[in-house]
């Protein structure tokens, strides 16, 4: 039996400051990670410079996207941009969203600003979604309620006010027994939302706590429900 907090998808509109401007080498990075993603590996290495090029072909691109695939699944968008220094080479680093986890491709630049190398790998959650998340089930599990009504965004705390939670709390007891411990956690995009996916072991059976977040980093949206190949 699924128990469902509250899963309330709602529009977002936000008033943000001036878009910065990029620099050439951000343009180059992410017209790499654009193409790169999209399969145009030929197009993806036409920024390469001499060196790289017989280095990084068409076809490790190709095996390096199968192997993006399994791991991040499909890209979604850029979430931040880094500009920093690689044994005194200019680089620009992309957190790029994927639909499993996120992911972080370091560009690093020649002196001509050509790509001269590329170091891309799944990251786990990002740490302030990870750690929100920890502690609304922390809070969750030792009775906290009006601790967890804090992090919620408005509709949530119209929706599922401490008194309510008491009665989830109640059910997850009866149904998955005495919390022991926290297996798995991992972050995946549902847009606008960045929900983070937490395994927990009780006494009974394995529990999964999705947690949704906004732009705000508030929580939007809360489902517990049996882990994955749990009767």
């Amino acid at each position: 039996m699924k128990i469902i907090a509250s899963l309330l998808l709602t529009a977002l509109f936000a008033v943000g400051p001036r878009p910065r401007l990029q620099t050439p080498i951000e343009t180059t990075a992410r017209a790499f990670l654009s193409n790169f993603a999209a399969g145009r590996f030929l197009d993806a290495t036409r920024d390469f410079n001499d060196d790289l090029r017989p280095v990084v072909t068409v076809a490790m691109l190709a095996d390096l996207k199968r192997e993006f695939d399994q791991r991040a699944g499909v890209f979604l968008s850029v979430a931040e941009v880094h500009e920093r220094r690689e044994e005194g080479a200019r680089a620009i680093e992309l957190i790029a969203r994927y639909s499993k986890a996120p992911v972080s491709m370091v560009v690093v630049f020649d002196q001509m600003d050509h790509i001269a190398s590329i170091h891309a790998n799944p990251i786990g959650p990002e740490p302030a979604l990870e750690s929100a998340a920890r502690a609304l089930l922390a809070n969750f599990v030792a009775g906290h309620f009006d601790d967890i009504e804090k992090a919620f965004d408005d509709t949530m705390r119209k929706q599922l006010p401490p008194s309510a939670m008491g009665q989830l709390a109640a059910s997850v007891a009866e149904t998955f027994g005495t919390y022991q411990g926290v297996n798995d956690v991992k972050q995946r995009a549902s847009p606008p939302y960045r929900v983070i996916d937490i395994t927990v072991a009780y006494t009974k059976r394995t529990a999964a706590f999705h947690v949704a977040f906004d732009l705000q980093n508030r929580v939007a949206a809360l489902q517990i429900a049996p882990a994955p190949n749990q009767p």
